[in-house]
């Protein structure tokens, strides 16, 4: 076993050198003279010239006859192997080495053309092209991206659990917020409650411009807002006009209120100021073109209902054509309509002492409120209604002796009479509208003395 070792230089973990490599090389040709430029002559006449040097062709190797192909032997199994192989390695297995790969022949250069020497300008030695990064570099890359692209997916699987389902609500692709899924409110009922909200808040219809789109989203838990409070950033974020209601009197637009109620609450306190306490039902309405129209308008061309009820209940100045009744004087005329009867005179060239007849006219100034307010209310009455009286003749009693009988007392009866007024003046008679009685009458029964006879008187 020791004599195998000594043997085997592999045994004692050695290599043996390998064996030389024999090559082709072709003959060894001389340089030519050196010249600066391809045409210029030579600076030596050269001694042997080469430029039509040709290569001797390379002559065939004879092909050895292959060997016949010879019966192979069953390889050695078992316990006969083993020995085997104990006996060549020493009780080592052999190394397998990779077969080498064998490098193709570099490639010859062209020999039809001249050959150009080092020292030629023409030369042009073969370029190795350098890599941009260098393996090594390579593998370092390669190694940390693809760790940075683990971080990134372990990153976003984190954010994803930490991410929650989501409306994110946008206003005319603007973005507004995000908001909770809540199967109670529709994701297409955000900008009805928000529109609603505005219209609440102002007492009006409102008209949004914008539209509202929602979309399905995932939302980190600090931004989802509720529902209201998204309600609320949206009405503020509208662009919207409101549905007010204009008032025209005689064709003149004259104030813009929010509301119908705003106009009844002014149409109501200019007519109040000429209601009577004792009436009851009242009906007013004006004798001028009063109209109201619905119009869009903004915030800023809204009118204070208080100001528009001093503006409408200021009274004007106006010259109107009287005609004259019997029994009208120039201070009658005056009292009646709250003017002079200096200014009667300038505005009809009269004098104080100018007779005036029933049937002319006169132009008149008087101051009245803007607007003329005609009210008819019911008023209620209690007539009373006399009892009768019902005589019986005595002849045994004195003509001068009256005896009650039964006692009387008188009825009453309600009566409901329609009373019109203009600003507050009654026009024309009462109208009565029904009646009742109340409390019927009592018929009384005298006694009355018929004699003449005279009395004596003790």
């Amino acid at each position: 076993m020791d004599q195998d070792n000594k043997k085997n230089p592999e045994a004692e973990g050695l290599r043996p050198f390998p064996k030389p490599i024999k090559l082709d090389l072709p003959a060894e040709r001389p340089k030519p003279p050196r010249r600066l430029h391809e045409g210029d002559p030579a600076d030596s006449p050269p001694q042997d010239e080469h430029y039509d040097y040709v290569p001797e062709p390379e002559q065939q190797k004879k092909q050895k006859p292959k060997p016949k192909p010879q019966p192979q032997k069953p390889k050695p199994t078992g316990k006969r192997y083993f020995d085997t192989v104990q006996k060549a390695y020493g009780q080592r297995r052999p190394r397998q080495r990779k077969p080498e790969k064998i490098k193709s022949p570099p490639k010859q250069p062209d020999q039809t053309g001249p050959r150009l020497g080092r020292g030629d300008r023409l030369y042009n030695p073969p370029q190795i092209k350098q890599p941009l990064i260098s393996p090594k570099v390579k593998r370092v890359l390669k190694f940390w991206s693809l760790g940075a692209v683990a971080v990134l997916f372990i990153v976003l699987i984190l954010m994803s659990m930490f991410r929650h389902n989501a409306w994110a609500v946008y206003l005319d692709d603007r973005f507004v917020g995000y908001m909770p899924i809540n199967r109670e409110v529709e994701m297409y009922t955000v900008h009805d409650d928000a529109v609603r909200h505005l219209s609440n808040s102002h007492g009006a219809a409102v008209q949004v411009n914008e539209e509202t789109q929602v979309r399905s989203v995932r939302a980190r838990r600090g931004e989802i807002i509720a529902a209201s409070e998204m309600t609320v950033n949206l009405a503020q974020r509208f662009t919207y006009q409101i549905e007010a209601f204009a008032i025209y009197l005689e064709g003149e637009r004259v104030a813009i209120l929010r509301n119908q109620s705003q106009v009844d609450h002014v149409e109501r306190e200019i007519q109040r100021e000429f209601f009577a306490s004792d009436e009851q039902n009242i009906v007013a309405s004006f004798e001028e073109d009063w109209v109201i129209r619905t119009a869009l308008s903004t915030l800023d061309d809204l009118d204070d209902q208080g100001e528009v009820i001093q503006l409408l209940s200021r009274p004007v100045t106006a010259v109107l054509e009287h005609t004259i009744r019997d029994g009208d004087t120039q201070g009658h005329l005056a009292l009646e309509f709250g003017t002079t009867i200096e200014r009667i005179g300038e505005l009809n060239n009269i004098t104080r002492d100018t007779i005036i007849h029933p049937g002319e006219s006169l132009l008149i100034e008087t101051t009245r409120p803007r607007l003329t307010v005609v009210t008819m209310g019911e008023v209620i009455i209690l007539e009373i209604i006399p009892m009768e009286v019902i005589q019986e003749e005595n002849p045994d009693l004195h003509i001068s002796v009256t005896n009650i009988l039964t006692e009387g007392r008188n009825g009453q009866r309600r009566v409901v009479q329609r009373i019109t007024r203009v600003n507050g003046i009654q026009v024309g008679e009462p109208e009565e509208i029904d009646s009742d009685i109340v409390d019927d009458p009592v018929t009384q029964v005298e006694e009355v003395g018929t004699s003449t006879r005279a009395v004596e008187v003790r």
